[in-house]
């Protein structure tokens, strides 16, 4: 279940191409991509290399539980990076911007789809509002670290409370971008499993929860083609979580369809109905840009 680093009280917005909306409806799930095969070449690159050298900065500063802490989080950050997978669900509180649609929704052609929040708080991960930052700029990773830090602590010896520290901590790292993304507004469902699927009684240990409880273990990702050859993807399915079956009905909350989009509303209407889909509005984008 989605641990609360950000708890969403506005709609959230995926803006996709036609297809991937009729795809959406019909699977009832959403894709967690592989963050290596992220849009922006400096994503975990970003986040790693500086928090460890805010890690090694604010550490020698440090003393006591925090020092001990630090150094906790400097290895888990290490072992994580080398030995999980991150996946990454991502969303976006722009409603209706002009350019997120050319980079997402298919260049207007396409539609964004307004998802309540209580409709991924049954997903599995660590749903996060990303931090821009500027590279050149310690002092905001040096901030991250500290405030990573204070929520550690050092002398648990629980090997699944430091599981989850580790993952709680590479998720927030994950959730760094350059502050020229800063327009998206993104929010970030992030999922962590190893790399290699465990043996013998590692295999035993979950690497996330349903929010029911429900362990949720290793599972192989899946491909897909991408820009530069295939990406890997996990797929969980969106909505309220009740005995055991999803039930995805109120889920949507909004539809708004691209200045180009060449599906009409009639067309929406009936897919979303086909579904099972409730309680939702379709509406038009205010965004006007010409198409050739």
């Amino acid at each position: 279940m989605p641990f609360m680093e950000f708890y969403p009280r506005t709609t959230l917005y995926q803006y996709c191409s036609a297809d991937a909306f009729h795809g959406i409806l019909q699977s009832k799930t959403l894709w967690y991509t592989d963050l290596a095969g992220a849009n922006d070449p400096r994503e975990i690159h970003l986040g790693y290399e500086h928090v460890l050298e805010a890690i090694k900065s604010v550490s020698n500063e440090s003393k006591g539980s925090l020092r001990r802490a630090l150094g906790k989080l400097s290895e888990g950050l290490s072992r994580a990076r080398q030995d999980q997978q991150a996946f990454c669900c991502c969303f976006s509180l722009a409603k209706d911007e002009l350019p997120m649609w050319g980079a997402y929704g298919g260049n207007h052609s396409g539609l964004a789809i307004g998802f309540r929040p209580t409709a991924i708080l049954s997903m599995p991960g660590r749903l996060q509002r990303v931090t821009y930052l500027d590279e050149s700029t310690g002092e905001g990773f040096r901030d991250l670290v500290r405030t990573m830090a204070t929520e550690i602590d050092p002398d648990v010896e629980d090997e699944i409370y430091w599981i989850n520290a580790t993952a709680s901590v590479f998720a927030a790292v994950t959730a760094l971008k350059h502050n020229t993304w800063n327009y998206e507004r993104e929010v970030r469902l992030v999922y962590m499993q190893v790399k290699d699927a465990p043996e013998g009684e590692a295999a035993s240990i979950p690497m996330d929860y349903f929010d029911d409880g429900t362990e949720l273990f290793w599972r192989k990702p899946l491909e897909r083609r991408g820009i530069s050859g295939g990406v890997c993807y996990v797929a969980f399915p969106f909505g309220r979580r009740l005995n055991d079956s999803v039930e995805h009905n109120g889920a949507i909350e909004r539809v708004i369809l691209g200045s180009d989009c060449k599906l009409t509303r009639d067309e929406v209407d009936a897919a979303l109905k086909s579904h099972g889909f409730v309680r939702y509005e379709i509406i038009d984008s205010n965004c006007r840009i010409r198409v050739a």
